[in-house]
């Protein structure tokens, strides 16, 4: 079943690739009952910033360190990011009417994750560090000193010195986290995954027959990467970092232990070390991929996320440059390959009662999604 939506008029194409600068982002207007999410266009890294209607804010991971993170566009070369990921979190943050970071979860200690803490920590203060635990990857031997400056061991020890002298939580499979009225529960954490089905998930998954395992996983940190299934009034929104293509095995196969979810960061940024064919058991309606111009966003994966039966939305903050006929309607891609690189975030304004409203802030663009629990005989 294909859920990508039909191909725009030239006139209309035209329009949304040009679209009027403004300094304002469009969209509808948001309330201060709702939690608010900026997906922050961080060049293929991590970097998803919530507030509650209490203030209370959370952002998971920070992106890549200033002077990394930009992919070769139409040029086919690389060039220094225009501004860097703290810069991009920063206006997400200002945008929001956010001056502090209650909560940093870093899923894992990649570079595309966890390189953009020190830059961050000097825009924003942060009260509360969440993390898996300690690093899981060893140095490499021989590296140059390019390559030991952003070592995940090194990012690491940068991450500890950070959070020393605020509290600190080494998250666990099972826990509870509430910021205001967000509720985390982590369901994957430093290589544990989440044991027992959830309530009212434990389904059979048949999509799990004949789905080998995969030797491949990115680097050891990836296995360890928190989960969190987080909900918000009646939307169910899954974020599993970047955990891997077994780890989704674990937690999906012979059952479903999450069961169906309204809102999903596809895992690791689109990447074919995860994304295997049983996620569609997830079955989200509104689906996010952190991917990059030239990163994630692989041919399988998207292929993959078509297959997901109840799909009403892929939102993309990049166009996908390797698979361009994949690519969704631009209007659900937030920064375009035939643009400069202007950082636009996708944003979400989430009510409680379960409305889903997603937005392109390149052009003002917006969809409303209803959750499940929202419409109970609808999409099951």
């Amino acid at each position: 079943m294909s859920h990508r939506i039909p191909a725009l008029t030239p006139l209309l194409t035209a329009a949304l690739l040009f679209p009027a600068m403004s300094g304002a982002r469009g969209g509808p207007a948001r309330s201060a009952k709702d939690l608010r999410i900026s997906v922050v266009d961080v060049e293929g890294g991590a970097a998803s910033l919530f507030r509650t209607p209490e203030g209370k804010t959370l952002l998971i991971d920070t992106g890549w360190p200033p002077g990394m993170g930009n992919w070769p566009r139409m040029s086919g070369k690389p060039a220094t990011p225009t501004t860097s990921s703290a810069d991009r979190i920063a206006a997400a943050a200002k945008a929001m009417g956010v001056t502090h970071i209650d909560y940093l979860l870093m899923t894992h200690y990649h570079v595309d994750h966890a390189g953009g803490v020190q830059a961050l920590l000097e825009k924003l203060p942060v009260g509360t560090f969440i993390d898996h635990g300690p690093n899981s990857e060893a140095l490499p031997a021989h590296a140059d000193p390019r390559r030991l400056a952003f070592a995940t061991s090194t990012l690491y020890q940068k991450w500890v010195a950070a959070y020393q002298g605020h509290p600190h939580i080494s998250a666990t499979v099972g826990q509870v986290l509430n910021i205001g009225s967000l509720r985390l529960k982590f369901v994957a954490s430093n290589a544990e995954l989440l044991s027992a089905p959830l309530p009212g998930a434990g389904q059979p998954n048949p999509l799990c027959a004949g789905v080998p395992q995969m030797e491949r996983n990115g680097g050891v940190e990836n296995v360890h990467s928190l989960g969190m299934l987080m909900t918000f009034g009646k939307t169910r929104i899954l974020d599993l970092g970047d955990n891997t293509w077994n780890n989704e095995l674990k937690l999906l196969c012979p059952v479903n232990k999450i069961g169906k979810v309204d809102v999903y960061y596809v895992t690791q940024h689109g990447m074919d070390l995860s994304s295997s064919p049983p996620t569609a058991a997830f079955d989200p309606l509104v689906a996010l991929m952190q991917n990059g111009p030239m990163k994630g966003g692989d041919e399988p994966v998207l292929k993959t996320v078509d297959t997901y039966p109840h799909l009403e939305g892929l939102w993309m903050p990049h166009y996908s440059v390797r698979y361009p006929n994949l690519n969704p309607n631009p209007n659900y891609i937030a920064n375009l390959n035939q643009q400069p690189d202007m950082a636009y975030p996708i944003d979400l304004d989430i009510t409680r009662s379960g409305e889903i409203t997603v937005t392109n802030t390149r052009n003002g663009f917006s969809k409303t999604y209803e959750s499940r629990e929202a419409r109970p005989h609808a999409a099951k």
